[in-house]
C-alpha cells in the first residue's frame, strides 16, 4: 500500500513538473502569440442619417457610398471609427429619427438638414461650440451671416448646432424675352443699389402684368380678374417669414421671429408686422402684379410649371434650389438672374441653408466630431457640396464654382448668387421659435389669407395671427 502510494505521488509530481516545464517553454512563445493573436479592439460605428433634405437620389447616394468607403479604409482605420450613411426617404425622415431616439438607437450625425429639419428637432442636437473651440475651427472661412443662422438661443442656451454644407440664396430671376418686349431695363446685377427699391420693381412689373385685352395694371381699364401675364411673383413658393424678415424696428433689428428676445411675447400685431402684411395686400391689389391664390388668377395661368417656368411672368423672386428648372427655361426663354430691391433702406436675400449636426443622444460624439471634421475638410466638403447643388458656403470654393456655373451658361448673372451670401436673412427664415410647427402654420394661414382675399383688414390679419400665437407660446412655457 505504502509503495502504491508512493509511486502515485512521484506520478503526480512528475506529472506536474512537466506542466510547468511546457508552460514556461510555451511562455514566451505563448505570450507573444497571444500578443499577435488577441482580437483587435472594436472599431466605433459612427452612422450619418441622410433623409431631412437632399442627398437621398441614387446617384447621390453612390457618393455616400464612395466617401464611406473612402473615409473607413483611410482615417476610420488609423482612428478606429467606422462610418455608414443610412438613408430614409424625404418622407419618412421625421418619423424615423423620432423612432430611432426612442429606441436609444439614435444616429450620431444627421445631413444635410436645413434650417427647418433643424428646428423642428432642436432639442436634439448638440451644441459644437466647446468642440470647434478645443480645434480651433477657423469660421472666418464661410459666411458670416451663414454660420450665424445656425446658432440658436434655446432655452436660454445659446448654440451653434452646425456648419453650413451648401446655400441657396433667393434673388429675382427674370425673364429677359418679356422684360424686352415691355422696354424695360433689366434689373441691377449689384446688390444695395440706392434706387433700386421694391417701388422701383413694381414700377416694372406693372408695364408687364397683362390682361387678355393686352392692357397693362396701369390702365384704368386693366382687368385683373383675366390676367395673362404677370409682372411680379414675390411669397410664392416662399415661406411668410422670408417676406416680413425684409422688415426692421427703429432699432433696426429684423423683425422676422415677430415674438420678444426670451420667446414669451408674441408681437405679430407690431406696426413692422402690420407693414409686411399691407405690403402684400398692396402688391397683390393695389399694384396688382402678383396673382391671387384661387385658380384663375393664378394657379392656371401657371399651370403645372414654375411661376417663371410658365413663361408668362416677368421675375420671380425665389430660392437658388430652383436649379432643376433651369434647363426648361434655357429651352423656352432667355433668362438671368438680378438683386432683391431694398425695403426701407434694408435689403434682404432669403436663405436656406443645408448643414451637419450632431446628436445629442448619440452614444459617441468624440469619434462623431472627428467624422464631423473630415466631411468638412476642403475636398471632401467640395464633393459633398457638389452632390448636394448648392452654392459652398466656404469661401475659397466659391470661384470654382462660378467658373464651374459660368461654363455651362456663359450669360448668367452668377455672381448675384454669390454676392447674395452677405445679405441672408439673419434670424433665417425657417429658424426655430418655441411651438415651432404650430406657428409656422398659423403664419401661413394668415399669409394665405390676404392672398386669398379672405380677410378684413391686414390690422385684423395681424391682430388675430398675434392671439393665436400667444396662446401656443403660453402653452409651450406652461409645459416647462
Amino acid at each position: 500500500m505504502r509503495k502504491a502510494l508512493t509511486f502515485v505521488l512521484v506520478a503526480l509530481l512528475l506529472m506536474s513538473t512537466f506542466m510547468v516545464a511546457s508552460c514556461s517553454k510555451g511562455g514566451s512563445s505563448s505570450s507573444s502569440g497571444s500578443q499577435a493573436k488577441t482580437p483587435a479592439k472594436e472599431k466605433v460605428k459612427i452612422q450619418i442619417m441622410v433623409g431631412f433634405g437632399t442627398g437621398t437620389d441614387p446617384s447621390q447616394i453612390a457618393v455616400h457610398e464612395e466617401l464611406q468607403a473612402e473615409f473607413n479604409n483611410t482615417v476610420g482605420k488609423e482612428k478606429g471609427i467606422e462610418i455608414e450613411f443610412l438613408t430614409v426617404p424625404y418622407s419618412d425622415a421625421a418619423t424615423k429619427f423620432t423612432t430611432l431616439v426612442a429606441a436609444g438607437m439614435t444616429p450620431d450625425i444627421c445631413g444635410p438638414v436645413g434650417v427647418m429639419g433643424v428646428a423642428q428637432f432642436i432639442d436634439e442636437w448638440l451644441d459644437l461650440t466647446p468642440y470647434i473651440e478645443k480645434d480651433k475651427i477657423d469660421l472666418s472661412v464661410y459666411d458670416d451671416q451663414l454660420v450665424e443662422s445656425n446658432r440658436y438661443n434655446v432655452d436660454g442656451q445659446n448654440k451653434l448646432v452646425g456648419l453650413p454644407i451648401g446655400y441657396y440664396p433667393s434673388a429675382l430671376f427674370y425673364n429677359e424675352d418679356i422684360y424686352d418686349r415691355a422696354g424695360l431695363d433689366y434689373p441691377p446685377e449689384e446688390w444695395g443699389t440706392a434706387d433700386w427699391t421694391y417701388d422701383k420693381l413694381y414700377e416694372q412689373a406693372r408695364q408687364m402684368t397683362l390682361d387678355m385685352w393686352g392692357s397693362d395694371a396701369n390702365d384704368p381699364d386693366f382687368d385683373m380678374d383675366n390676367v395673362v401675364q404677370y409682372g411680379y411673383d414675390g411669397t410664392d413658393w416662399s415661406p411668410w417669414r422670408a417676406w416680413v424678415g425684409k422688415f426692421f424696428d427703429e432699432n433696426g433689428k429684423s423683425v422676422a421671429l415677430g415674438m420678444t428676445d426670451d420667446y414669451k411675447t408674441a408681437t405679430m400685431n407690431s406696426p413692422e408686422w402690420i407693414r409686411a402684411f399691407a405690403e402684400l395686400e398692396r402688391m397683390i391689389y393695389k399694384e396688382k402684379v402678383r396673382p391671387r391664390s384661387y385658380a384663375a388668377a393664378g394657379a392656371s395661368l401657371f399651370g403645372d410649371a414654375d411661376p417663371l417656368g410658365s413663361n408668362r411672368l416677368g421675375v420671380w423672386e425665389t430660392f437658388s434650389w430652383m436649379s432643376y428648372a433651369f434647363e426648361s427655361w434655357d429651352a423656352n426663354f432667355s433668362w438671368n438672374i438680378g438683386a432683391i430691391p431694398s425695403m426701407d433702406g434694408h435689403v434682404v436675400s432669403a436663405t436656406n441653408i443645408d448643414t451637419f449636426v450632431m446628436c445629442r443622444s448619440a452614444k459617441h460624439p468624440d469619434e462623431a466630431w472627428e467624422v464631423y471634421k473630415w466631411l468638412f475638410s476642403d475636398k471632401v466638403y467640395s464633393r459633398l457640396n457638389h452632390n448636394y447643388g448648392g452654392i459652398p458656403a466656404m469661401k475659397n470654393l466659391q470661384a470654382q464654382w462660378l467658373d464651374e456655373q459660368k461654363a455651362e451658361r456663359p450669360n448668367i448673372n452668377w455672381q448675384v448668387l454669390l454676392d447674395a451670401g452677405a445679405y441672408a436673412d439673419n434670424p433665417n427664415n425657417e429658424s426655430w421659435v418655441p411651438g415651432y410647427s404650430e406657428v409656422w402654420n398659423e403664419m401661413e394661414f394668415a399669409m394665405a389669407s390676404i392672398i386669398s382675399g379672405l380677410y378684413d383688414t391686414p390690422e385684423q390679419v395681424a391682430e388675430d395671427l398675434n392671439d393665436e400665437v400667444q396662446d401656443i407660446l403660453d402653452e409651450y412655457w406652461a409645459s416647462k
